[in-house]
């Protein structure tokens, strides 16, 4: 696969909501891009997917397998009902006050369990330095020898929600840095862009040197989304 949408439902949605929205993905004829659905936990087994351009995931996972963690959801549990990606790192979560070293726990645990991360990094403010999107990838990945696969959503964080998005030299910029340490490493990886994309802007930022996007509100609305998602597809 050349590129990758991953849509993050978030906590949004309903059972009659996901079968509208598969009933219409799983008719999705796509080349060369693959989808990556992730809805929140609940909702996991009304994804029954008949399309095999489409995979799921799920938006956190826990950073042990420690069986007495409550309210915690493990790898082996999410891969019962298809999942095979988390999100990891979103700035979402990062709020609540998780660590660059509780993210690189879970990439971990991922890892171990055959899941593909797809790690969230992005400053919070147009002025901050963008050595600290590099240093939050460093971070969760430390200490990682063997080889593996990773998925990393660049998500500046005064993009996601305001309308407002970047430059494509802003991005770029970033993914150059990212692939720069990313190329010496024992890994696999795509780097997509995340943050207020809609069916309005996708053509511009899908100019700039991404393999794809993490989209968030627009993936409910599934007409537009299936917009984008075939744009790219026939890049």
């Amino acid at each position: 696969m050349h590129k990758i949408i991953v849509a993050n439902y978030k906590m949004n949605g309903s059972k009659k909501l996901y079968r509208h929205i598969l009933n219409k993905l799983n008719k999705l004829e796509l080349k060369d891009t693959a989808l990556i659905l992730c809805p929140p936990f609940l909702y996991l087994p009304f994804f029954k997917i008949s399309n095999d351009a489409i995979h799921l995931g799920v938006q956190d996972i826990s950073n042990t397998i420690n069986k007495k963690s409550t309210g915690q959801i493990s790898p082996k549990m999410a891969k019962e009902f298809g999942a095979e990606y988390s999100i990891v790192g979103h700035s979402e979560r990062r709020s609540l006050g998780e660590t660059d070293e509780l993210i690189n726990q879970k990439i971990n645990v991922l890892l171990s369990s055959d899941m593909t991360p797809i790690l969230c990094v992005g400053e919070k403010s147009k002025d901050e330095n963008l050595n600290i999107v590099l240093k939050q990838l460093k971070d969760a990945i430390k200490g990682i020898k063997n080889h593996f696969e990773l998925i990393i959503a660049y998500e500046p964080v005064w993009a996601i929600g305001t309308g407002e998005i970047p430059s494509i030299a802003h991005v770029n910029k970033v993914a150059k840095s990212l692939r720069k340490f990313l190329d010496k490493v024992d890994v696999d990886y795509k780097i997509l862009y995340g943050g207020s994309i809609s069916d309005e802007n996708y053509q511009d930022m899908a100019r700039s040197e991404i393999d794809g996007f993490l989209i968030g509100g627009i993936s409910l609305e599934v007409n537009k989304f299936i917009e984008i998602v075939k744009g790219i597809d026939n890049e």
